[in-house]
């Protein structure tokens, strides 16, 4: 059975980069401001420790950054809820809880897969489009292009490093399964 990978382009991925960034700072600069000025002990013991266990986890990531160790945002983001669950601060947590997820959910691999009974897509939620609903799809100098019938139009870069894809191939078994 014959079938076709295809990895598209994140062009937005170091604005999410910038964006998960961002988020680690702000905890970190709540951290540190709770380290300095809290009165309750526990408190400021639980962000000065967190703050170092940030820092050697910061130094495994910038040491480790070019090799096939290297490492995203999830392990900072797992300290940082766990330590605001520490100095019970269960609503920060939660909310570092779903921007991690965001994080993850955006800086994901999107692979689109080709199939003789369909299309599945990566998009939120899942979309499995069959080859009914489509005049034409077909992949040229490295932009994918589908064309629904009911006149959306869907066209992406992808990513030829992820997925080469012989473009006379993969044309051919797509306008073989659209005149069926």
């Amino acid at each position: 059975m014959q079938q076709f990978q295809i990895t598209l382009k994140n062009e937005k991925i170091k604005l999410y980069n910038l964006l998960s960034w961002l988020i680690i700072i702000i905890n970190l600069t709540l951290f540190l401001y709770l380290a300095i000025f809290s009165t309750v002990k526990n408190v400021s013991n639980s962000s000065i420790a967190s703050l170092v266990v940030f820092s050697i986890c910061l130094l495994f990531k910038l040491y480790f950054r070019k090799t096939k160790y290297a490492f995203g945002f999830n392990p900072f983001f797992y300290i940082l809820m766990l330590a605001w669950i520490n100095i019970e601060f269960y609503l920060i947590a939660a909310i570092t809880l779903v921007l991690s997820l965001l994080s993850s959910y955006s800086l994901r691999k999107l692979t689109i897969l080709f199939l003789k009974d369909g299309i599945s897509f990566p998009s939120f939620p899942h979309k499995k489009i069959t080859w009914n609903k489509l005049n034409n799809a077909i992949l040229k100098d490295g932009l994918l292009t589908i064309d629904f019938k009911n006149n959306k139009l869907i066209q992406q870069f992808i990513d030829e490093k992820d997925s080469p894809v012989n473009e006379k191939e993969f044309n051919e078994f797509c306008k073989q399964l659209l005149t069926q």
